[in-house]
């Protein structure tokens, strides 16, 4: 995920985003370009010289847009004071027109982030984001450059070269286990023991275990002296620490560092300056990488990736494996800027100690003395035994880790690890085939998580899916496992290796939980224990079953403050309700029984809230209610019913909250609307209460049907359904009639739109026919000008010269003649077009319609009155 990047305006659009091509895994593409024939691109790329160069450079860019934003961060007011004096010189004097480019000066000595926040309580949340954002960036990074080193180090030449550097005595030794492990015969053929003339074995040289020594099962692996590796890794490991030099510091974290320095830093590595103590190691090509392994010389960190590369060469799997050091997303001590380590070296004389290298074993020590754990080391796969083997040929003591504690010895602590910054984060081991693994939980201390991990790995969040009041749904988010997506192996390409691993190594322990006992009881231990309770800890709803003993005594407090109380078993626990309670669950208290505990009464209504203020106002103390427990109570059996008739409370209903609250010789029908078919029938009923609903502090009784007698359920079932078949029938008349009302809106529309074209002509446009649109006004010539009194002048003539237009086509009887035949015409066009459409539809349904268009001209009809309407509709 980029860094967040607050702008003020945008000054040009932002170009489209390119179309997501098919998804690649990013091993691929890692090998696709160290397997490109031009390699002066991969200079480009992140590798362990620049590292702290692009960290650097990414709070760089972070610290100019919070310097950019800081008039609109408003949040504090300690801030608005800092970043003015930070950014005085970045404010244009002048207001500069809205379409050139802004235009930011930043200033060397400016602030630094972290010193902002001295003094302060916390930071913000803006902050926050920056840091997280560089911390996940920087792992990126991390991973690429590791992922291309990884690449770099199966080239084919620098096999060649390590293979032809090795001695003849480790030449031996790999001959040895590879025919210990069964993965070819030895050079020589095995002699067999001798004879002597009379064909029996010499007992002396048969129990002589040398050269000359015959294996019995040739093709099984010799596990006699346990793996065959482990003892390869320890000679090789050896060798290498003997023969590799260090020349160059490795990757380190340094912390967030100000401006000042990282832009010194930055004008220098681009000049071409190259400090290895400032900039680190710098590997631009493979070629470079090459002379490395032919002088088996540089950082440790270069070391243990040519060690893996031998190792590969030599035919055994192994994985680069990289802890990563990222720049942390919190303000720990660990994220303050820390300069480089003085570097103290001294010219030695060349001795016989060195073995093809520029530098002896004493000025190994000159680069990272410091750093007390590893970063880089090899993960070595048994062919044998399908185990992981780590191995750190350079930094510990124990190259070859085959116990867990050796293991968990590559994990940082102490006040030495704190010191130089390293951490255990992200643990990352990269295979030969370009793919990549989280392995953190190997080199955990009991591989029990978060552990060290806490602070400087990013937890997994939890986030809210769908939240209601009683359940809240939640999924977790693990940004890293997201981001080593691209590098997983594929589930059908994992090896035995793999699924060993999967099952065991790399599955996490779950922290053990201390139980109470008598010798260490503590309040918080007796509060959590699932076993042993104190009294006090009982919930309102809990008491102490009667006759239970207490299996031991806490004493709790000091000097007079001391008290001593009982402990309980959680078996002699018993729940207690009250008889209110108890009676929603069909049970009473029984006669005489004594609560085990009184509580004060629990308020829920404004009733309830009354009657309880005007107690504790004629009593002076707060009221109590007893509970009991289930053993006091019994289960409600109501009297029967005579003569049909059903009893009643006070308001006028039964409770039937289970059921075994009917009456014998009564029936309960859960049905809406039984009331009323009871009512009908003149049926004695009463409606059945199952329960209450709580709201507006107000206990609204949930009303489900009614209990009735027994002897009368079958006449009620079978009114009851010729109720629903009676009500569904009128629901599905007045549809009709709603149906039939809504055609009956849209035929009159018909009728006025041809009223309107039969007035206003059937040829020509609509438009230009529709009385209600504006149209230019035509004026016509006028026939003849005569003088009859009023009218209007026309537009720009004064009253001496005023014409009047006057449009006369005939006498006043032809023009009363002339409208009287065009509207009869106009009738008679309408009815024969009315009965077309009306004949063409289908169904009853134009009947009915015309029986409602036939009452528009009827004054004394009621449109109002639906029902009269429809059974006239009917008896057509």
């Amino acid at each position: 995920m980029p860094p967040f990047v607050s702008r003020k305006r945008s000054l040009s659009p932002a170009p489209p985003p390119p179309k997501r091509a098919a998804r690649t895994p990013f091993y691929q593409k890692v090998i696709e370009i160290c397997d490109s024939s031009d390699e002066s691109s991969l200079s480009d790329l992140p590798s362990s010289e620049n590292e702290d160069s692009e960290s650097k450079g990414i709070e760089e860019g972070e610290k100019r847009n919070q310097e950019e934003d800081h008039d609109g961060d408003g949040d504090d007011s300690e801030d608005a004071v800092d970043w003015e004096d930070a950014v005085a010189a970045s404010k244009p004097t002048s207001h500069e027109p809205p379409g050139e480019d802004l235009e930011l000066t930043l200033d060397k000595t400016a602030v630094h982030l972290s010193d902002l926040l001295d003094g302060r309580k916390a930071p913000s949340r803006i902050e926050r984001e920056i840091r997280i954002n560089t911390h996940r960036l920087h792992v990126q990074c991390l991973l690429f450059h590791n992922a291309l080193r990884n690449a770099w180090i199966n080239d084919p030449e620098i096999h060649t070269i390590l293979l032809r550097q090795l001695p003849a005595g480790i030449q031996k030794e790999i001959q040895l286990w590879r025919a210990a492990s069964a993965l070819e015969p030895l050079s020589q053929s095995p002699c067999k023991p001798s004879h002597d003339k009379k064909g029996r074995r010499q007992a002396r040289s048969d129990r002589t275990w040398n050269d000359e020594a015959y294996r019995a099962e040739p093709d099984q692996p010799d596990m006699s002296h346990g793996d065959p590796l482990i003892s390869l890794l320890r000679v090789l490991a050896a060798y290498w620490k003997k023969s590799f030099c260090i020349t160059a510091p490795g990757l380190r974290k340094r912390g967030y560092c100000p401006i000042s320095v990282l832009e010194e830093d930055t004008s220098t590595f681009q000049r071409g300056e190259h400090d290895p103590v400032r900039h680190g190691e710098r590997i631009q090509s493979k070629e470079e990488f090459r002379t490395l392994a032919e002088s088996r010389q540089g950082s440790r960190d270069v070391g243990a990736q040519l060690f893996t590369a031998l190792l590969r060469a030599l035919g055994i799997e192994a994985r680069l494996v990289a802890s990563l050091q990222p720049l942390g997303f919190g303000w720990a001590n660990a994220e303050v800027y820390q300069t480089s380590p003085v570097i103290e070296s001294s010219p030695v004389e060349n001795s016989d100690d060195e073995i093809g290298g520029s530098l002896t074993k004493d000025e190994n020590a000159s680069y990272d003395h410091d750093l007390p754990f590893p970063i880089y080391w090899v993960e070595a796969a048994s062919p044998v035994t399908h185990r992981i083997i780590p191995v750190d040929p350079l930094v510990l003591s124990n190259s070859v880790a085959t116990t867990p504690d050796q293991v968990a010895a590559f994990e940082p602590r102490g006040s030495r690890a704190a010191k130089a910054k390293q951490v255990i984060a992200y643990v990352v081991a990269y295979s030969a085939d370009g793919t990549a693994k989280d392995v953190t939980t190997r080199y955990l201390r009991r591989r029990t998580w978060p552990g060290k991990t806490k602070g400087s790995r990013l937890p997994v969040e939890k986030i809210t899916v769908s939240q209601s009041r009683a359940t809240t749904r939640y999924i977790e988010y693990d940004w890293f496992r997201v981001t080593m997506r691209g590098y997983t192996r594929q589930i059908d390409r994992r090896t035995k290796v793999d699924e060993i691993e999967n099952a065991q190594d790399l599955v996490p322990n779950q922290p053990e939980r201390k139980t109470a006992t008598g010798e260490a009881d503590t309040l918080q231990n007796l509060r959590a224990s699932t076993e042993f309770v104190l009294e006090r800890f009982l919930r309102r709803e809990e008491a102490i079953r009667p006759g239970a003993q207490h299996v031991r005594t806490f004493i709790s407090g000091r000097g007079n403050k001391t008290r001593e109380e009982k402990v309980f078993r959680r078996a002699d626990i018993v729940k207690c309700l009250s008889a209110e309670s108890w009676h929603k669950e069909g049970r009473q208290v029984r006669a005489g029984q004594v609560p085990l505990k009184r509580v004060p009464i629990r308020v829920v209504t404004l009733l309830r809230k009354r009657a309880v203020d005007e107690l504790e106002r004629q009593t002076g103390a707060k009221p109590l209610q007893g509970l009991y427990a289930r053993h006091q109570t019994e289960v409600i059996i109501p009297p029967p019913i005579e003569n049909g008739v059903i009893p009643k409370n006070e308001y006028g209903n039964i409770d039937c909250f289970v059921p075994s609250m009917v009456p014998h010789g009564a029936v309960h029908l859960p049905w809406g609307g039984t009331a009323r078919v009871c009512k009908k029938l003149g049926i004695d009923y009463a409606e059945a209460v199952t329960g209450f609903e709580f709201g507006s502090k107000m206990a609204v009784p949930v009303i489900e049907g009614v209990v009735i007698a027994e002897e009368n359920g079958d006449l009620v079932r079978d009114a009851w359904r010729v109720d629903q078949e009676a009500r569904h029938q009128r629901q599905r008349l007045q549809q009709e009639k709603r149906i039939l009302q809504t055609w009956r809106k849209f035929l009159m529309g018909l009728r006025i739109t041809e009223r309107v074209r039969a007035e206003y002509g059937e040829d020509g446009d609509v438009e230009t026919m529709n009385p209600f649109a504006i149209r230019p006004s035509v004026r016509a010539e006028p026939t003849a000008t005569v003088d009859h009194g009023g009218g209007f002048l026309l537009p720009g003539d004064d009253d001496d010269n005023a014409t009047l237009v006057v449009e006369r086509p005939g006498t006043a009887a032809e023009i009363g003649e002339s409208r009287a035949r065009g509207q009869e015409q106009q009738r008679n066009n309408y009815s024969v077009r009315h009965r077309e459409e009306v004949e063409s539809t289908s169904g009853n349904a134009p009947e009915r319609i015309g029986h409602f268009l036939s009452n528009e001209n009827d004054d004394s009809s009621n449109d109002d009155d639906g029902e009269d309407d429809y059974e006239e509709v009917e008896d057509d």
